[in-house]
């Protein structure tokens, strides 16, 4: 019998890559949830593919946090908590 490691790993699992900029808070759970909340551009630097700017909606957010929802295969959650220089608004598609 093979063991996990052996295993083939699926495709989400392979691509993950940790978000180098990333800025968590003290207490995520604190922050007020925005419904429907804004569109943005969210700087993420890739541990592999670099600086890049990719198309999310920013949820929760104060003067020194912001998490923004993203659907990128790279990264491991919903969404990524980064610095409000890091965020752009973008105009709703």
């Amino acid at each position: 019998m093979r063991g996990m490691q052996e295993r083939e790993q699926p495709e989400h699992v392979l691509n993950r890559q940790e978000v180098l900029n990333h800025h968590w808070p003290r207490e995520p759970q604190g922050y007020r949830y925005y419904e429907p909340g804004i569109p943005v551009q969210v700087r993420i630097v890739w541990e592999q593919d670099g600086e890049e700017f990719v198309e999310g909606v920013a949820r929760c957010w104060d003067p020194s946090h912001v998490y923004v929802e993203v659907r990128d295969i790279r990264n491991a959650t919903n969404g990524v908590w980064v610095k409000p220089h890091d965020v752009y608004r973008r105009l709703p598609t």
